[in-house]
């Protein structure tokens, strides 16, 4: 049966420093052990609470209680084994306690196994109860050690061989000497502290290393989780570009370690697999040289069954689900592997417990790959599927999130100016998911005419912009001059939509285009114009302003009339041949030039060939117009 005996917490007296206690245990143990102290390994059940200070994580604060419960149990055993030495050979309490403090690894191989019964931590404390095996034999030869040696560190003598060692000159007796001592050792950050520094230079070396590599993997199983995180991804590291990657045993042990990884310390392995894997699953590497070890198809591989043992609940502790992990892989790929994440995304999508957790890795593989066409599908089904999921899930859309898939639509907005193609697309992928799209927009920092723009434009729902009539209406107003552009500029957007304003449209024209020119009434006429032509109007005096406004010496106005009267097409090229003799020869000229770029008509060609060439800018713009023309058709 198992001793039980508490060991109090760090912020309240240690029961082994209260006299009546202390001699309780001694004669306890002077039963267990005997006096010589020469018995075999017992076992003993002690628990202990760790207050944790501001900086301490849980992964530091367990450390820590795991390790004051073995230091005290240290020092309780400690005090029957000195019993046995002489008396010129022992230390007294609070020396001994100093002692085991200093040199807390030297004596703690001597417990010989700890299994956590128990453990909880509320963010303050961290309560740890645990069954250890303690070997009074070995403690007693490492006590024994110690005091002969004058209570130095016997760690500091190999880490001073281990520092000479490492800094002789690369080669193979270099290696030689560095192996012989790292498996004399086990891996921890304390007396061993400089198995890291081994393990990558021997990463590094060119030279052999033999029986390294199955030491790393069968010291695999024993080391401490709270430094595995630390050691995992280097092991790994070296199996991958030493002798030919990871065998099948390797990667089982690799799996069977990553029970123990503490879920928070993931990322660091899955970097590690990624950054020495080629970027594009692609098995035979098309014949082009690799500078990576590991194919991007072996990665793939490895990732999924990582994902498959997640199924399981064999990674990390807590186990993470298959969701959670394949949303930090995908993340993990993102830079070196997106082809990878965006199919892995593809096949696990279900079982993602927040699609949120993946917008960034998808959405940049899918800005990436607008002008690829060989990716394009993948990306496109990828990026597909993403927002479906998005708009499925009933949790809100974090504001990192909706702030990628804004700026995903402003690089569209920007390329379908001049992009017909990507006009289409991002119309489409606001009209397929209004609901999201709009829930996007509200969270963006924007003024109120952007972000009615967005709403207006698109047709999302819930828009507090004016109706087009209402915005119309207020071009009458006597609002500022920056305020009534804004009302016509949400005309524009409105597109065809704006019809219902047509009337007042026209009217408000009219008199804009008798006022003094000015860049607000610049602006609204170039509003005006583009909306009049959005609308396709047929109204004969909207037809006739657009016409006229060919003539106009404001800035950019006589293009935008041009552009209007293009979109009304056969409606009012016939009305732009019977009347250009009316007009004054530069709205004469900009008319034939307007002909010139309409869809391709022998109307228009014949008409071309019979217009009067009086002088050399006529002539210069029919010669060009006939050629529009002639190569259309």
């Amino acid at each position: 049966m198992p001793d039980t005996t508490t060991i109090a917490p760090a912020n309240v007296q240690s029961a082994f420093h209260q006299p009546l206690l202390f001699v309780f245990l001694v004669t306890l143990l002077s039963g267990l052990f005997g006096h010589s102290a020469t018995a075999g390994s017992v076992t003993m059940v002690r628990e202990y609470t760790y207050n944790a200070s501001e900086n301490d994580s849980k992964v530091s604060a367990r450390k820590a209680a795991l390790q004051q419960l073995q230091v005290l149990l240290i020092e309780e055993v400690g005090v029957q084994v000195q019993s046995s030495f002489s008396n010129s050979e022992t230390l007294d309490k609070d020396e001994f306690s100093r002692t085991v403090q200093a040199n807390y690894q030297t004596f703690a191989s001597a417990l010989t196994k700890t299994k956590i019964l128990e453990e909880q931590w509320d963010g303050e404390r961290f309560y740890l109860k645990a069954e250890i095996e303690v070997d009074p034999d070995g403690l007693s030869s490492q006590i024994a050690t110690v005091i002969g040696s004058g209570g130095k560190n016997p760690c500091d003598a190999v880490r001073e061989q281990v520092k000479v060692t490492l800094q002789k000159a690369p080669g193979p007796d270099k290696n030689t000497a560095l192996v012989a001592l790292a498996t004399k050792a086990p891996f921890d950050n304390d007396c061993h502290d400089w198995q890291y520094n081994v393990l990558y230079s021997l990463t590094q070396s060119r030279y052999p290393a033999d029986g390294y590599r199955r030491y790393l993997f069968t010291q695999l199983a024993d080391i401490a989780p709270h430094i595995l995180a630390e050691y995992l991804p280097a092991i790994v590291k070296y199996a991958v570009i030493k002798d030919g990657g990871i065998s099948q045993t390797e990667w089982e042990s690799i799996l069977s370690s990553l029970q123990r990884l503490p879920q928070d310390r993931l990322q660091p392995l899955l970097s590690t697999l990624s950054n020495y894997s080629d970027k594009l699953p692609d098995d035979a590497r098309s014949g082009k040289p690799s500078y990576q070890p590991q194919t991007a198809l072996q990665l793939k591989d490895q990732l999924q069954a990582l994902i498959q043992a997640a199924g399981n609940g064999n990674i990390a502790h807590p186990a993470v689900s298959p969701g959670e992990l394949t949303a930090l892989i995908i993340n993990s790929v993102a830079y070196r592997q997106p082809v990878i994440g965006a199919e892995l995304f593809r096949q696990y999508s279900d079982a993602l417990v927040d699609a949120d957790d993946v917008v960034k890795p998808i959405v940049d593989f899918y800005k990436t790959q607008l002008s690829n066409t060989a990716l394009n599908e993948l990306a496109g089904q990828s990026f597909n599927l993403l927002l479906k999921k998005l708009d499925e899930q009933s949790s809100s859309l974090s504001d990192n999130s909706a702030r990628q898939l804004y700026f995903l639509l402003t690089t569209l907005e920007r390329s379908a100016e001049e992009d017909p193609q990507q006009a289409a697309l991002i119309q489409s992928i606001l009209s397929r998911h209004p609901q999201l799209f709009a829930q996007i927009i509200r969270k963006q920092s924007m003024n109120e005419v952007q972000k009615n723009l967005w709403f207006i434009r698109y047709d999302l729902p819930g828009s507090d912009a004016c109706t087009p009539r209402e915005c119309a209406d207020q071009l009458w107003g006597d609002g500022n001059a920056m305020a009534l552009n804004a009302f016509a500029e949400y005309l524009v957007a409105y597109g065809s939509r704006a019809a219902p304003a047509e009337d007042l449209m026209i009217r408000k024209l009219e008199r804009v285009r008798l006022q003094t020119s000015g860049p607000n009434r610049t602006t609204m006429k170039k509003h005006l114009i583009t909306a009049l032509g959005n609308i396709r109007t047929q109204n004969p005096r909207a037809q006739e302003l657009l016409i006229e406004s060919l003539g106009d010496l404001d800035h950019q106005i006589p293009q935008d009339a041009q552009h209007a009267l293009i979109k009304l097409g056969r409606g009012v090229q016939d009305k732009m041949m019977s009347l250009m003799s009316t007009y004054e020869p530069l709205v004469q000229r900009r008319i034939v030039e307007t002909l010139g770029n309409m869809p391709p008509d022998t109307d228009i060609v014949n008409f071309l060939k019979r217009v009067p060439q009086n002088d050399p800018h006529m002539r210069f713009a029919v010669e060009d117009a006939l050629r529009a023309q002639q190569r259309a058709l």
